[in-house]
């Protein structure tokens, strides 16, 4: 079995589990008079925006002090959100959209990550042996795919980018593994392809895959595929806050953009990825603002394959920043 390295250990090990209530206390000041503002993330290359904001002071100068915590995925993170534990917190949107379906309620703040453009550097692929007798995405039919999880990103963008080329995606079979378990599962034989995101994807060139599909750019390009969430109770009761927050985490993707290799340094600190591979990986596009399009999107296709039974009221669920 070829290895993925430090980052699957960090990742995937189970890294903490989330109180099961939240704490009614109000938000705390550090001695330097900031307000304590505590924002969960994943250990994800997506989190690295949020840490230059906090290295660069942005946060900071907006009156915050923010300590990153992490959970396991964005769906662990949601419930903690709403029941106070932690002011704000990231996850991609269709969980976001399957909580709300479900009737937690949260809000939209701003954007953490998206996909660029078909022929830009992409974040996602679908990758296949290098003798496998897959080709390209017209072979995917009928096939077999690992993602990490079904009913989510994956089994989303994979149908969505093969229609886009004319090619029908409903006799493939998804099976959920964790990542860094579809390296030994598609040489076992188990599976026929298998799709990884960064840093996976980069590890799984080294380990000698082909990519056929670049799921992410071909089924939405140019979209926000992550967003930062908070509870309506805490917009309610914080406007302020958020509105701080929303300021410091703008000019954080703003900078972000223009400085990846502060991220890789930050990739390698805060993530766990050997210097290698760091060096190496394609970033999300940070774009800053709320792309509230992207949202109305994925809310079709989270309906259009039973993640959730209506599409929501958007108007009521986004927290657009203040001019």
């Amino acid at each position: 079995m070829k290895k993925f390295g430090k980052f699957a250990a960090l990742a995937l090990s189970g890294l903490m589990a989330l109180a099961a209530c939240g704490s009614d206390e109000g938000l705390e000041e550090s001695e330097d008079g900031l307000t304590k503002l505590t924002v969960y993330h994943i250990t994800t290359l997506d989190s690295t925006p949020l840490y230059l904001g906090i290295e660069e002071g942005f946060f900071e100068e907006e009156g915050l002090d923010v300590e990153v915590k992490i959970a396991e995925s964005g769906s662990a993170i949601i419930p903690s959100v709403v029941n106070g534990e932690s002011p704000i917190g990231y996850a991609n949107v269709v969980s976001d959209l399957a909580a709300i379906d479900q009737g937690l309620d949260i809000r939209f703040v701003s954007n953490c990550c998206g996909v660029g453009a078909i022929d830009e550097e992409s974040t996602s692929s679908v990758f296949v042996l290098e003798d496998s007798d897959i080709q390209g995405p017209e072979d995917l039919a009928d096939t077999t795919i690992a993602v990490n999880s079904t009913k989510n990103l994956g089994d989303v963008t994979i149908p969505v980018a093969l229609e886009n080329q004319g090619i029908d995606p409903s006799g493939i079979e998804y099976i959920p593994m964790n990542f860094s378990d579809m390296s030994a599962a598609l040489e076992r034989g188990d599976v026929d392809a298998i799709w990884m995101v960064e840093p996976f994807q980069t590890i799984a060139r080294d380990n000698g895959y082909r990519a056929v599909l670049s799921n992410f750019a071909e089924a939405y390009p140019d979209s926000t595929l992550g967003y930062y969430v908070t509870s309506a109770d805490f917009a309610e009761e914080n406007p302020e806050i958020v509105a701080s927050f929303q300021r410091a985490l703008d000019r954080s993707n703003e900078f972000a953009t223009e400085n990846h290799d502060r991220l890789r340094e930050l990739a390698v600190s805060e993530i766990g990825l050997t210097e290698d591979v760091a060096s190496r990986v394609s970033f999300a596009t940070f774009v800053p603002g709320l792309d509230t399009e992207s949202i109305e999107t994925y809310g079709e296709a989270a309906v259009e394959f039973g993640i959730i039974d209506e599409e929501p009221d958007y108007d009521s669920l986004v927290i657009l920043p203040q001019e």
